[in-house]
């Protein structure tokens, strides 16, 4: 019996699995060692998609990168980035959008299906909408430290943008589920 890999169902199931841990960690302000290491989950999934998840995968390293900094004792610590932290924090959080959108396309040719091509691009478009909200709620608080209200604001379009991942963990198992039954 011929043994076949299925790399791309693989792929998907690690970035279904990455991406649901990202939305229940929560974690707005501060990078953990535990949201390094779903990153690392999401990039390898990204790695087995190969060519069809390039743009995954290079978002998904800068993200690692950009984590390792934020975790390391030049934020932790007060050192000499620890200002600039509120502003990488946001950038990883594009980047981590842009590991999203770089998986789509792959997913959505996997699962071939014109209502599943529709809810990706309104997940896309929402997920956007709710991180630039957060991104200008955040700028926002950090101009006016006092203001509660920007906060929770900022807070709870993290909330939802986490969300919207455990919608985007839906679409990647479905795709696994359709990879895992074709091969």
């Amino acid at each position: 019996m011929e043994k076949r890999h299925n790399y791309a169902a693989a792929g998907f199931l690690l970035l279904g699995i990455g991406a649901a841990g990202r939305a229940f960690l929560g974690v707005p302000e501060g990078v953990t060692m535990a949201e390094l290491s779903l990153t690392v989950l999401l990039v390898i999934g990204a790695l087995l998609l190969t060519r069809q998840g390039l743009a995954a995968l290079v978002c998904g390293l800068a993200a690692t990168a950009l984590e390792l900094v934020l975790c390391g004792s030049w934020v932790q610590t007060g050192g000499a980035l620890a200002a600039a932290a509120p502003f990488l924090r946001l950038a990883d959080l594009w980047l981590l959008l842009g590991l999203v959108w770089g998986s789509l396309p792959a997913a959505r040719r996997a699962v071939d299906d014109l209502k599943y091509t529709r809810s990706t691009r309104m997940m896309l478009v929402a997920c956007g909408v709710l991180l630039a909200a957060h991104t200008v709620l955040r700028i926002a608080s950090l101009a006016a430290p006092a203001s509660v209200p920007l906060g929770k604001a900022s807070s709870g379009s993290f909330v939802v943008f986490s969300v919207l991942l455990l919608w985007y963990t839906v679409l990647m198992v479905k795709a696994y589920n359709v990879q895992r039954t074709k091969h």
